[in-house]
């Protein structure tokens, strides 16, 4: 997915959920209503480009968006994407123009596929013209006869973006080299090995290189970090459903190998997976937007500023508000961390990211750079 892709479907999300939190969806009846949020979680297969829930009403729905200018085979894929999505979500939605690039009536086609042999599945279908988020509504949400009763899970626990704690570049690729054994071996078994031979010896490292040590000891600190690390991979793109490397996590051990782990061309690869299977440019859309309407006042200072952007987040029905109760002092400590170590952010030291009465400044050329693979 390009980076123009990924902000088409972020604008027609912001448009959707505005229009769904104030009771103006008209291609919805009564599934989803004004309690609507993002999906608090994420999948690994399929991903849907922008998910809902409503915990009123124990219902989610996934939207697939396809953007302009696109061949006629690849909106019929979207409807088939768009009929996966209801194995694990009670409805499901497809957006797309209404002519395909040879100047088919693609959307007209497709509506009529589904007022005919599909017509009792749950789908509705939007169209556009030019701009994404002016969309015409060719068939409204049709009820469920049976499937999921209930919000699906998903793999990413409250948030709709991947989870990234404890783990570095280095000791990614000394994880990633473990895994690609004579014998490929699962991560579980991986870990124990970098356990043992780097994170309890003083080898494993930080993102600058310098060694850090683990207590032999630590056996609740050695069970959280395999769960950090694993989540972080898994969400990320690099393991998968049985816990061994994805086509993604080879390509980026053998960039690894090649160039090293504190090479651009190697944070930069590690850059785009958590862009894109994480969704943190999902993310980062967001909290650019909702951090613009935040006050210098309110941005004094960092641990000020995100108590701020948690409940702008929260109230525009971006996070749970639930998770404003977690321990830690706000909800966003380290993606923001991560961004910068990744380059996605323009810092004011190396070690400082935060601007004082502006928040933060995100490196859009890095960005799109990374998203386009160039």
């Amino acid at each position: 997915m390009s980076y123009e892709h990924n902000l088409m479907a972020h604008q027609v999300s912001v448009r959707l959920l505005q229009d769904l939190r104030s009771s103006h969806a008209a291609w919805v009846n009564s599934e989803l209503g004004p309690k609507t949020t993002l999906w608090q979680s994420m999948a690994f297969w399929p991903r849907p480009d922008i998910a809902f829930q409503d915990t009123s009403k124990n219902t989610a729905l996934a939207f697939e968006f396809k953007p302009p200018n696109q061949p006629k085979r690849e909106y019929v894929t979207g409807l088939g994407q768009t009929l996966t999505y209801l194995n694990d979500f009670q409805f499901s939605g497809l957006i797309l123009p209404e002519v395909a690039n040879d100047g088919f009536k693609i959307a007209a086609y497709i509506s009529d596929m589904l007022s005919g042999f599909l017509s009792e599945m749950p789908v509705a279908l939007l169209c556009y013209q030019d701009d994404p988020t002016q969309l015409k509504v060719l068939r409204k949400l049709q009820p469920r006869r049976d499937g999921p009763t209930s919000i699906p899970h998903g793999a990413g626990g409250r948030v709709f973006w991947g989870y990234w704690r404890d783990l570095s570049n280095y000791d990614l690729l000394t994880i990633l080299g473990l895994m690609d054994a004579p014998r490929p071996i699962t991560f579980a078994a991986a870990f124990v090995r970098y356990w043992k031979k780097f994170a309890t010896t003083g080898k494993a490292q930080t993102w600058e290189g310098s060694k850090r040590k683990k207590k032999k000891n630590a056996a609740r600190g050695k069970t959280g970090e395999m769960l950090n690390i694993e989540l972080a991979m898994r969400h990320a793109g690099l393991l998968d459903s049985d816990d061994r490397l994805t086509e993604e996590g080879y390509e980026l051990l053998h960039i690894g190998k090649v160039y090293g782990a504190g090479s651009v061309a190697f944070l930069e690869r590690l850059a785009r997976q958590v862009l894109t299977a994480g969704r943190h440019l999902e993310l980062i859309f967001w909290v650019n937007e909702q951090e613009r309407l935040i006050s210098a006042s309110r941005k004094g200072n960092a641990r000020q500023f995100y108590r701020t952007l948690d409940l702008r987040l929260a109230k525009e029905g971006i996070i749970s508000a639930p998770l404003l109760h977690a321990p830690k002092p706000t909800f966003f400590r380290d993606e923001p961390k991560l961004w910068n170590k990744l380059g996605l952010l323009a810092p004011v030291t190396p070690t400082r990211y935060f601007h004082s009465r502006h928040g933060l400044v995100f490196n859009w050329r890095k960005i799109i750079s990374v998203m386009e693979g160039s």
